[in-house]
């Protein structure tokens, strides 16, 4: 019996709960199956029972050696991977890209870290990190313990995993993949690159592309260069010690739906062949789509580059006019993600709109801002966060080394980093983000915390 049936079976018995939670499961909907630790529905943070049977379920379906349930998103996953792998004082290398949490764990850990600033497009999207960049961090730094790469990125390009995960291996460094938006690949000829198997760590979020809820994330564990008990250590001290039952249920759910899903990703792939198709006629936006190989064609990249509106009003017009939500908006892109859950009605709504948009726009060539900073590290980011402080206005920042983590989010790579130089540079780029209403993060207002 899975953990969906356990939970509903004990839902549905004549039991009652004189413990948490409040509710008592007098609500309707996800209360029925709101439980906590009780006799019968095991723990995660020490599963023995049901909840180890869908853990060892999950790394045959994902096709590791041991896998781990999360309830607190990639997030909690980065955290605990970082922890695990490295001690304090560790040298860690680290994609400039990477989402916070991934700093955020550097920071706890209070580890030495170097950066791998990948290429970037003219639209401003970052390029996968490749494995000449990886060596040349190496050489740099060649007591490095762990990797932490990002593939797919945001926006769907992959690294090629294989040679960067033979090169770690024969130096000796763990390698750590968040794959937070990979965790359909593997399951369809079209969607390559999964990191499981290769990687020692992978770091998957189940609620991005594929059919689970919000917060739902998995670590997978391939091979033995990684101490498992560090990683269960770990995950005691970042994931709640309360987690939902509603979302270990919703990930049983999805592992049901990925069992029987060849027909789901059959049909995924002829919509996806259908739309790119379908937008082949356009005259001034464009579809940034490569080999499967080398970006993952379910993230639809729609360019403004050569138009003469911006990422952000092609988003509020596909909004506004037809009802249509994008996953993200730049300066000069819309991010449109997809899955196996979404129908062909959505895609042609997706097609048709574009098609419409593009009759009324004019060739121009959007300038992007400069992404990529490349700000002097000064300090490590532990270091920044730990020293006295002050808060000063933007305007006075330039020059100083900064104890903020400033983001452009989505998708959360930082655009400031604790303990780097604020150049003109990173501030002409937030000012452009705000002007371009793009969301900034790590600010107050217009004021930034420095170091003293």
């Amino acid at each position: 019996m899975n953990l969906k049936d356990t939970l509903e079976k004990y839902s549905k018995s004549n039991i009652y709960p004189f413990h948490m939670p409040g509710h008592k499961r007098m609500l309707e909907g996800a209360y029925a199956i709101d439980m906590t630790e009780v006799e019968g529905v095991d723990d995660l943070h020490d599963p023995t029972d049901v909840i180890l049977d869908e853990q060892t379920r999950m790394a045959r379906i994902f096709g590791a050696d041991e896998s781990f349930m999360l309830v607190g998103g990639s997030t909690v996953g980065n955290l605990a991977a970082i922890y695990a792998a490295c001690n304090e004082g560790d040298n860690i290398i680290i994609q400039r890209n990477s989402h916070k949490s991934v700093y955020n764990a550097v920071m706890l850990r209070h580890l030495k870290v170097d950066y791998i600033w990948p290429d970037i497009y003219d639209n401003g999207i970052y390029k996968a990190v490749t494995l000449e960049q990886v060596k040349i961090s190496v050489e740099k730094n060649p007591s490095t313990k762990a990797l932490v790469l990002t593939s797919p990125t945001y926006e769907g390009f992959h690294c090629n995993l294989q040679e960067i995960a033979d090169y770690c291996h024969e130096n000796g460094i763990i390698l750590i993949v968040d794959q937070a938006h990979g965790a359909h690949l593997g399951f369809d000829p079209h969607f390559t690159n999964g990191a499981v198997g290769l990687a020692d760590i992978t770091i998957q979020s189940l609620h991005k592309t594929l059919p689970s809820l919000t917060q739902t994330a998995a670590l997978h564990v391939s091979g033995d260069r990684i101490n498992r008990q560090r990683i269960r250590e770990a995950l005691d001290i970042f994931e709640t010690s309360s987690p939902s039952y509603v979302l270990m249920n919703s990930i049983s759910q999805c592992m049901d739906i990925l069992e029987n899903s060849c027909e789901l990703f059959r049909g995924y792939v002829d919509n996806l062949s259908d739309f790119y198709k379908a937008c082949g006629e356009l005259k001034h936006l464009r579809l940034i789509q490569d080999t499967y190989e080398q970006k993952d064609p379910g993230k639809i990249i729609i360019s403004t580059e050569y138009t003469n509106i911006s990422g952000v009003e092609l988003a509020k017009i596909l909004r506004e006019k037809y009802e249509i939500e994008t996953e993200l908006s730049s300066f000069a892109y819309v991010l449109a993600m997809t899955s196996f859950m979404d129908t062909q009605e959505g895609f042609e709504r997706l097609a048709n709109a574009l098609k419409e948009i593009d009759k009324t726009l004019k060739k121009e060539h959007y300038i992007v801002p400069n992404i990529k900073l490349q700000s002097p590290k000064k300090i490590e980011i532990y270091e920044a966060k730990a020293g006295d402080q002050s808060q000063i206005n933007l305007r006075e920042a330039l020059g100083k080394i900064s104890a903020s983590m400033v983001c452009i989010y989505p998708p959360g790579s930082p655009i400031i980093v604790p303990g780097e130089v604020i150049t003109e540079a990173s501030l002409a780029l937030i000012k452009n983000a705000q002007k371009s209403r793009l969301h900034v993060t790590g600010l107050n207002e217009d004021s930034i915390l420095i170091v003293n």
